[in-house]
């Protein structure tokens, strides 16, 4: 049997509280995780040029403000 099916077998026969207790734990792992990667992929510039695109339309007139784009959908 694979890892993965282990630990998913043993997850669903645990009871309510300690089931409970897992699903924080592993929803702050995941989000630490996710946090991880998202720092990784800025420091290492993968949204440099989205960021530029962004400021040269703003400082060209193309956007609009947060609650004028809401108001409009």
């Amino acid at each position: 049997m694979s890892t993965v099916l282990e630990i998913e077998d043993a997850v669903a026969k645990l009871p309510e509280p300690e089931f409970q207790t897992f699903a924080a734990w592993f929803d702050q792992t995941r989000a630490s995780r996710v946090d991880d990667a998202f720092e990784s992929a800025i420091l290492g510039g993968h949204f440099d040029e989205m960021a530029a695109r962004a400021m040269r339309d703003h400082q060209a007139g193309k956007t609009i403000a947060l609650d004028e784009f809401l108001r409009r959908a």
